[in-house]
């Protein structure tokens, strides 16, 4: 016998869940000339934020009829196993913003639908999507949660080209952490030079000693090349079962007598299934290639050590 109102209970779900995946994207007006191109983007990001919205959790998106780059899918694929979620609202309206590779959008509200409950992070967080200057999804990933630290980047900036540059800085920040949650070893190798100078560090265990039982606390600091420095993270990687890296106190700083030369320091707190530390990260960047920006140079400080030596800047390293 027909159960007619269960089914139509699950009729109903079905119906709300739909119109739930259903997602729209507009541009606030004047932020973008180009009607064609402005049209596809909205296009493929209300595509992609409904593709969200209409996968379960444990599910895999369905890419079909939308116009995204392979290690996009890939990217967002891995962010969306890691915690799964949701779109909030079925009407989404930003700003374009334009950086060095193409387009931008940010402030897409979403709300995290965590699987583990051991997940203590926010559960209100924000998209942003990156397109290439065809219109092609180039990235979907989350903001970073301070919004007092991106204002700050983007203030320093002296020129529209400076700060369209700040604002790919932005992205990298955003992205170089998600990088190291997915252990995605390549595009870290991307973005490194092959002659960049990388200072790494680590804390030592503490140990009690026996006269009183006094805590021992070493750091251990070494230079490394780039394939040195690779090799040692994909032996990291596999390692752990897991890695959470988490960015604040950003700040960013143009050199002062080398064009296209930015230095970035923030603070990082690493945290993975067999390490943790807390420390002072220096990147220095080469915008000189708007194409392809690379990092010259990578420094971790520890805590105490920044405290007592001061975080490394772009005054430390000589340019010819």
């Amino acid at each position: 016998m027909i159960d007619f109102k269960r089914l139509a209970a699950i009729m109903l779900l079905a119906v709300s869940f739909s119109a739930m995946a259903n997602v729209s994207f507009k541009f606030k007006a004047n932020t973008i000339d180009n009607g064609a191109l402005k049209n596809t983007m909205e296009r493929q990001i209300s595509a992609v934020l409904s593709a969200v919205n209409a996968t379960a959790p444990g599910g895999a998106i369905d890419y079909t009829g939308i116009d995204i780059e392979e290690g996009a899918r890939v990217r967002l694929d891995a962010l969306f196993s890691n915690v799964p979620f949701s779109v909030d609202k079925q009407l989404n309206i930003s700003a374009c913003l334009h950086d060095m590779q193409g387009y931008q959008v940010r402030g897409i509200n979403v709300t995290m639908k965590p699987q583990d409950a051991s997940y203590d992070q926010s559960l209100n967080r924000q998209l942003t999507v990156s397109l290439n200057r065809s219109g092609v999804i180039t990235g979907v990933r989350l903001a970073m949660e301070s919004q007092e630290d991106m204002d700050k980047i983007m203030q320093g900036g002296r020129t529209v080209e400076d700060l369209r540059r700040r604002r790919e800085i932005l992205k990298f920040v955003e992205d170089f952490r998600c990088f190291y949650n997915e252990k995605n070893l390549e595009a870290l190798r991307a973005i490194f030079s092959d002659d960049a100078i990388i200072i790494t560090g680590s804390v030592m265990k503490q140990r009690k000693l026996a006269d009183g039982g006094i805590q021992v606390r070493q750091v251990r600091h070494t230079v490394q090349n780039k394939e040195q420095y690779m090799s040692n993270l994909a032996r990291c990687f596999r390692n752990n079962r897991w890695i959470n890296l988490g960015f604040d106190r950003i700040s960013v700083a143009a050199h002062g007598s080398k064009e296209n030369i930015y230095g970035v320091t923030l603070h990082q707190s690493w945290r993975s299934s067999t390490y943790n530390d807390d420390g002072w990260l220096f990147l220095l960047w080469d915008f000189n290639d708007e194409e392809h920006p690379q990092i010259l140079v990578r420094t971790w400080q520890e805590d105490q050590a920044a405290a007592a030596e001061g975080v490394f800047s772009h005054h430390d390293f000589f340019f010819p």
